[in-house]
């Protein structure tokens, strides 16, 4: 069972980047060279290189909602501490 923090991390994230973006821009030219890379490679090499793609997902996943579950208790504290009257913090 996921706690509530995870599910506010998965939810869908709606936000479509245009092809001219620089999140596009920059996804095109990450996709291009990924290709140019694993065509040189020997089918062994190809398999290791997916199997460190999605080892280095899962830990920038978890880095991610690491910063996520960071960010919702600290803006959490300081509606707290606002709602408590102490707007020094900010």
């Amino acid at each position: 069972m996921e706690n509530i923090l995870e599910m506010l991390f998965d939810l869908p994230r709606e936000k479509i980047y245009s092809q001219d973006s620089p999140f596009g821009a920059a996804a095109r030219v990450r996709e291009k060279k990924l290709e140019r890379l694993t065509a040189s490679l020997t089918e062994e090499q190809q398999e290791l290189l997916g199997a460190y793609i999605d080892a280095r997902s899962e830990v920038e996943d978890r880095m991610y909602f690491d910063r996520f579950r960071f960010a919702f208790h600290f803006g959490a504290q300081i509606m707290a501490e606002l709602i408590e009257g102490r707007g020094e913090v900010l």
